[in-house]
């Protein structure tokens, strides 16, 4: 995993909205139920400070092993 856990943890949150847009296209998933409006500054604040995290405990460069 060294190497590739902030790639894989943005590949995440990458995808995340696409599939809930997809599902709330297709009237299976309301995604306001979920993540209120007045709550989404704070998930993307979160969303940051996960990736803050992610390079102060990287010690690798991206796709490398060692």
């Amino acid at each position: 995993m060294k190497g590739f856990r902030t790639i894989i943890v943005n590949s995440m949150v990458a995808v995340l909205p696409l599939a809930v847009e997809l599902l709330a296209f297709l009237d299976l998933f309301d995604w306001r139920s979920v993540l209120p409006a007045e709550s989404a500054g704070w998930f993307i604040l979160f969303i940051g400070l996960i990736n803050i995290g992610l390079r102060f405990i990287t010690t690798t460069p991206v796709g490398q092993k060692y």
